[in-house]
């Protein structure tokens, strides 16, 4: 469980600090980008999921 909550918050600290390079004409909101950061978790698994269920 430890080693899955150090991915989750290494992946939050990535999109964050990735967003930083966005400029401001890509039109790009910050709730677009904290959405993007702590939701990937959630989503991915969803996608996961679908895709074993669909073999």
């Amino acid at each position: 469980m430890r080693e899955l909550l150090m991915l989750y918050v290494c992946g939050v600290i990535l999109l964050l600090a990735i967003s930083t390079t966005i400029g401001s004409e890509e039109d790009v909101g910050l709730d677009h980008i904290v959405i993007a950061a702590f939701g990937w978790p959630i989503f991915t698994s969803i996608l996961a999921v679908k895709a074993l269920k669909s073999r």
